[in-house]
């Protein structure tokens, strides 16, 4: 096994920032748990929601990090983690309970159930006390991921800090611990498979029997060990049958995509249905070493200036800021742990020693920077790297209700919105077969290339053991995270806050009356604003004039002035009168906070997946801002350019809703 540390990047390839994500079946084997902590009184049963199994996804690992510090449970105590059917948030029926109390124990995250009054609730509590019961899958959004090594040429990230959003029950978890657990006790009643046995060791203990508590038996009752009965195989559901066959399916079309494939034998080999996804990873292996032509083998290895460069490197952004980087030193940077900048640039110039003297410290500076040395290069790129960790630990809210497109240029891009396909039409009898149209409506958003200056007198760089660098560096990726949260809430507050001009009529600002996505006055908060607004919502036209198929809000946009009054509004209570009832629904709005909003207005948002009122991106080929390192002829000190290229503006008008608030 060839296993090499990896310093951490950005987010995993295929991964989108802010998306929801789920741990559904990844293969792994199931150990199915008693679900003893049922309580019949309450509706109430306890569960592993997640140990942070690895789970295999966009072709990388992924490992979830179990403490308090890593996971964000605010949304438990108001009742907004739900427990859903199979990740199923587009329909309030697929609710069956929610989440109400959630904490760490052993290494895994924990979680309270209760089951909701309904028939898909009572089904769900009937399963989860069989013997059979499902397995829980959670979802959940990222916000920190660490790329912790290369195993195999696999990459495996860990997400250090994510927010639980919901949990699900599934046929086969990815994790496989996620299941109903037995309470009051640490040893799981299992069910053996045959898995379990082909890969136990051969000195393996017997397993530890499970003594039924004293009050549920009589008290001269033996220990009663449980063991999987001989019984006839379940059957698999025709859901699970079709949810496996897609599964295959796709993972086919994944490898001889990949492998160069023709078309015809992918979809030969899909309809094949006795070929295993093995059998076939190995035909499409086998068809690509076919088609390459012999080359020569060329061996080129690193000489030991590259290696020295970039151990250098590693050395000087660990020294900006020790916590840019996780893992352990490379051999190559350890040599230059603790060396200031001015020793850096002495060993780029192939000198030992240095004197003590300030004008000593200084000339070697500047013939690092003004020679031929590649020591300006490995300044800027240890910048950047420090750069790029601070800017992507930066959440703002504004990508909450904007969708991400990157630019090509700079040039205004046209965003289409394009209309509904033909809505089917009956054939007459002669078989005349009418033609439909399609609409679409053209918005254009462009992006804007920002930069800053920043220098760096002589005396910082010489004196300074990379402590001035650190200071300035340290959090200006979090300033340009707060720079497009700032341009982008500009660009919303127009019209008064009704939002950007839109082209599409009637012409104007993108919430309206006209629109009907603007009430016709402000209110606080309630169950009658909030059910207006979806009623609104709800009954939002396409283009092409038809109703929308989903556009439930899921978003309560708001500022500081309203956060207390959502609180109160999301906040799970026992009303003493029906009046003051808050739907379920409802307390599942998400409340996302924002210092750019002033006043009382707040606006209801469908997720971005679905469809989104807001575009926002970067230039192609860029994932953060820029550092560019100059030293300009004539000026004592360095100066560095800070770069970034941000677009943000309106294409849509259907996926929100504005009350001016009071």
């Amino acid at each position: 096994m060839k296993i090499r540390s990896v310093a951490p990047g950005v987010t995993p390839e295929g991964f989108v920032p802010g998306s929801a994500l789920d741990r559904r079946a990844g293969g792994d084997i199931a150990v199915r748990f008693a679900p003893a902590s049922y309580n019949a009184e309450a509706r109430t049963i306890r569960a592993v929601a997640s140990s942070g199994a690895r789970v295999r996804r966009w072709g990388i690992f992924e490992e979830l990090s179990i403490s308090p510090e890593a996971i964000d449970l605010a949304r438990v105590a108001p009742g907004q983690v739900k427990l859903l059917d199979s990740h199923d948030q587009g329909s309030i029926d697929r609710i069956l309970g929610t989440v109400t109390r959630a904490w760490i124990e052993g290494g895994s995250l924990m979680v309270e159930i209760r089951f909701a009054d309904t028939e898909a609730g009572r089904a769900a509590e009937a399963r989860a006390q069989s013997p059979d019961a499902p397995g829980l899958s959670v979802g959940y959004r990222v916000t920190t991921w660490t790329l912790t090594q290369v195993e195999n040429d696999s990459e495996i990230w860990r997400a250090d800090r994510w927010e639980l959003l919901e949990v699900s029950l599934v046929a086969v978890p990815a994790d496989p611990a996620a299941l109903f657990r037995a309470a009051q006790t640490s040893t799981p009643e299992t069910l053996e498979t045959d898995d379990m046995r082909r890969n136990a060791p051969a000195d393996a203990p017997a397993p530890t029997p499970i003594t039924t508590p004293a009050a549920a038996q009589p008290a001269a009752a033996a220990p009663i060990e449980t063991r999987a009965a001989p019984a006839a195989p379940v059957q698999p559901s025709a859901a699970d049958l079709q949810r496996g066959a897609t599964e295959r399916a796709t993972q086919i079309m994944e490898i001889g995509e990949r492998a160069g494939m023709d078309g015809v034998a992918v979809r030969a080999a899909v309809a094949n249905t006795a070929l295993t996804v093995e059998a076939f990873r190995a035909h499409a292996f086998d068809a690509l070493v076919a088609r390459q032509t012999p080359t020569s083998h060329i061996r080129i290895e690193r000489d030991e200036t590259e290696t020295r460069r970039l151990g250098m490197e590693e050395a000087l952004t660990r020294g900006i800021n020790p916590a840019s980087m996780q893992g352990e030193w490379s051999e190559a940077a350890v040599q230059y742990r603790g060396f200031s900048l001015v020793e850096m640039a002495a060993e780029r110039l192939g000198e030992r020693r240095v004197a003590p003297t300030f004008g000593a410290r200084e000339e070697v500076l500047r013939r690092a920077m003004h020679t031929t040395s590649d020591f300006p290069l490995l300044l800027e790129n240890s910048v950047n790297r420090n750069l790029t960790a601070s800017y992507v630990l930066a959440v703002p809210t504004y990508r909450e209700i904007s969708v991400r497109e990157d630019f090509n240029d700079f040039r205004p891009h046209t965003a289409v919105t394009v209309g509904d396909f033909p809505l089917l039409q009956p054939i007459a009898e002669a078989g005349n077969i009418k033609f439909g149209t399609i609409g679409e409506n053209k918005e254009q958003v462009a992006i804007v290339p920002y930069a800053v200056g920043l220098a760096f007198s002589r005396q910082l760089l010489v004196n300074d053991n990379l402590n001035g660098l650190a200071r300035v560096i340290a959090n200006y990726g979090q300033s340009v995270a707060l720079f497009e949260e700032k341009t982008a809430y500009a660009v919303k507050a127009l019209n008064s806050g009704a939002g950007p001009n839109l082209i599409e009529a009637p012409a104007g600002a993108m919430f309206a009356a006209g629109r009907g996505n603007l009430a016709g006055s402000g209110g606080a908060i309630s169950v009658a604003t909030v059910g207006a607004a979806r009623v609104a919502m709800r009954g939002y036209k396409s283009i092409d004039g038809n109703e929308l198929l989903y556009n439930a809000p899921r978003i309560l946009l708001i500022g500081p002035a309203k956060e207390t009054e959502a609180e109160q509004f999301l906040a799970t209570i026992t009303p003493s009168t029906n009046a003051n009832v808050v739907p379920e629904s409802m307390r599942s709005l998400r409340p996302v906070v924002s210092q750019m909003i002033t006043g009382n207005s707040w606006e209801l948002y469908t997720e971005t997946s679905v469809r989104a009122n807001f575009r926002w991106g970067l230039l192609n080929g860029y994932e953060a801002p820029r550092v560019r390192v100059e030293v300009p002829f004539g000026s004592q000190g360095t100066q560095m350019s800070v770069e970034h290229d941000f677009g943000f503006g309106g294409i849509n008008w259907r996926a929100g809703y504005r009350n001016p608030g009071n």
